[in-house]
């Protein structure tokens, strides 16, 4: 069987001369071609010439034919034409002039925060047009996202896609997919939703902000376990100057359990239409899209409903739900479902390939084009019943009082009752329950921010941050992890942990001087603001610093109880044996003479011993004294 990557170009598909190859993939390849009656470039897919027999990847051919048909978006590729050449399906679709994200970023292009936000807001549109008609692409990825000259981003390959309905090729337990972006439901096979491709769409914006996908793996199947179960570091640690909102984002997108990922497209391009808006205006999040600071587009579909809005009893709005408007008339022979006709290509003559796609010759295929009106439409019976059943108002009354009481079920608790649920949990104050109590404390801050209880969970999070960075810098402190992609705050952080391991008083010199130098408080009682790298690196200096201060206390008050047990000793045998009680003091002095803690208790063995001790706890060296009869200086030679 030949592979893509092997087989002949062909000259001619349908009505387009093949110029050249665009790409290949597992079971096709997409050509550059222009229409020879309209000069039009296309992009044309075809199935690879070895598998034009296999029935399955057909079906699937088809299938991704069909899900096209459904879709008629700006940011969406369109189906133009397709058709079958000598036994090989094809179609075509527009052509983009530009590059994929995949070959921006490996050509070492920066997006900033904010392009990274429209680019998200784009992809949302798409998905959303999607999503309501029933379509999950699953592949979402940078090779997918095709960015026009213009700038325009546009979703391409729904060659994995599925349309609800069409269970019978990706049923449950395939696995199909890139890994790097992959939903956990998707690597582990089971049932996915347009959550899954939100979950993909994060793992794009997050890839794009860090400049690393979010999970790193040496092989597919490490990948697969990757994405079920483990969290990938917040990307501010790769990008800190990514606000904190988007990283807020990022982490509803990347939940392992979809349901509490963020619920559809529309609320999430909301969300990143609010943060932008927000903080253009410097003034934080906006909790609502000031709808006059959007694009007619964005107000379009932010402000539209969406079918993913509607909960589903299973959890996910369209979760094995058929799409509603699935049911069509029967087409007539001849006829496709769209209601366009079919063509006849026929072989062109060898004056050249310029002509009319009908001519001399056998016919070789067939070719239907697809016009923009027949996109996005869907043909209902020819003549609806004039009359509507009683048993057919039960039902639609059931169904009403079914999704009514869904919805009301679905509706937050109130907040005294949410705040006593993670008041019980959080009860043993620590950071387990914290972590165990943090979905709860996300939907308390959501929907009540303003209650005056929202400080104190606010905390709770912190705190619970606090930890998650702590636990981080002692395994860099350690010697693990990568000390190139922190910030200057939290390298001498880290290097104040080190020195503390070694010389306790020195690191709680260093901590102190990390906070002199950061600390830009006007008002030097208010705590640290927590909200960002620094302020959490400097509390965490603050707490470090007050630990190891009250560690010192109690592990030296034994050392001081030694110290003055010797010295009154050396005081004892002071006339019986004075050179013992003079070796006693010396060797006080040269143990903890450079301890600050001890010096209090020393001053008198210094002064018995006639003079005080260097740096090195050995006493001041007096041959050279002052001529004005002064006594050397502590800590250096006399003058």
């Amino acid at each position: 069987m030949p592979k893509p990557d092997s087989e002949k170009r062909p000259d001619q598909l349908g009505p387009y001369r093949i110029l050249r190859t665009l790409g290949r993939g597992g079971m096709g390849v997409v050509y550059q071609g222009v229409n020879l009656q309209t000069e039009e470039t296309v992009a044309v897919k075809v199935l690879a010439a070895g598998f034009h027999h296999d029935t399955g990847l057909r079906q699937r051919f088809e299938v991704e034919i069909e899900t096209l048909r459904k879709l008629n978006h700006p940011n969406i590729v369109r189906l133009l034409g397709f058709g079958e050449e000598e036994g090989r399906l094809f179609y075509s679709m527009e052509y983009v002039d530009g590059r994929s994200l995949e070959h921006e970023l490996l050509a070492g292009r920066h997006f900033d925060w904010r392009e990274t936000a429209e680019m998200g807001i784009a992809i949302c549109a798409a998905l959303k047009h999607a999503h309501d008609r029933g379509v999950i692409h699953r592949d979402i990825k940078p090779a997918n996202l095709l960015i026009a000259n213009d700038g325009t981003v546009k979703l391409s390959d729904f060659g994995i896609a599925r349309l609800f309905g069409q269970t019978r090729l990706t049923a449950a337990g395939n696995v199909l997919g890139t890994a790097d972006f992959m939903a956990p439901e998707q690597a582990d096979a089971r049932p996915v939703g347009p959550r899954s491709d939100l979950y993909s769409l994060g793992c794009v914006l997050y890839t794009v902000l860090a400049n690393r996908p979010p999970l790193v793996a040496n092989t597919f199947v490490e990948m697969l376990k990757k994405q079920r179960t483990e969290m990938p570091l917040p990307v501010r640690q790769y990008a800190p100057s990514v606000p904190e909102e988007f990283q807020a984002i990022l982490i509803d997108l990347l939940a392992k359990d979809p349901a509490k990922r963020i619920r559809n497209a529309a609320i999430l391009a909301r969300r990143l239409s609010a943060m932008i808006h927000g903080l253009t205006r410097q003034e934080g999040a906006a909790g609502e899209v000031d709808e006059r600071a959007l694009s007619p587009k964005e107000r379009e579909f932010v402000s539209a409903p969406t079918i993913g809005d509607t909960p589903h009893p299973s959890g996910d709005p369209l979760e094995a739900q058929p799409d509603p408007v699935e049911k069509t008339r029967q087409a007539e022979p001849g006829e496709l479902a769209s209601g366009a006709r079919a063509t006849e290509v026929f072989q062109p003559s060898a004056a050249g390939m310029a002509g009319a796609a009908g001519g001399a010759g056998g016919a070789r295929g067939r070719f239907t084009e697809v016009e923009a009106e027949d996109l996005d439409q869907v043909e209902t019976e020819d003549e609806p019943p004039p009359w509507i059943s009683v048993q057919t108002w039960v039902l639609l009354a059931a169904a009403a009082a079914v999704a009514l009481a869904v919805w009301y079920l679905l509706q937050p608790p109130s907040a005294d009752r949410l705040y006593k649920q993670i008041m019980q949990k959080t009860a043993d104050k620590t950071i387990d329950s914290y972590r165990d109590a943090e979905p709860k404390i996300a939907q308390f801050l959501e929907h009540y921010s303003g209650d005056p209880r929202s400080g104190r969970l606010r905390a709770m999070l912190t705190s619970v941050e606090l930890y998650l960075r702590e636990r981080r810098f002692d395994l860099q402190a350690g010697g693990r992890g990568d000390l190139g992609t922190l910030l200057p705050i939290e390298r001498a952080y880290v290097e104040a942990l080190n020195y503390m391991r070694i010389e306790p008083e020195l690191g709680i010199a260093r901590l102190t001087a990390l906070i002199a130098l950061y600390d830009n408080r006007q008002d030097r009682t208010k705590p640290f603001d927590t909200t960002g790298p620094t302020g959490m690196c400097l509390e965490l200096a603050r707490r470090r610093l007050e630990q190891m201060r009250l560690t010192m206390q109690r592990s030296t008050a034994d050392d001081l109880n030694l110290i003055r047990k010797q010295l009154a000793k050396a005081d004892g045998i002071e006339s019986a044996d004075p050179d013992r009680a003079r070796e006693i003091r010396q060797a006080a002095l040269d143990v903890y003479g450079n301890k600050p803690w001890a010096k209090p208790v020393l001053e008198e063995a210094r002064r018995t011993l006639g003079g005080d001790p260097d740096a090195t706890g050995q006493p001041a060296r007096r041959d050279n004294p002052d001529p004005d009869n002064h006594p050397p200086r502590s800590g250096s030679n006399a003058p």
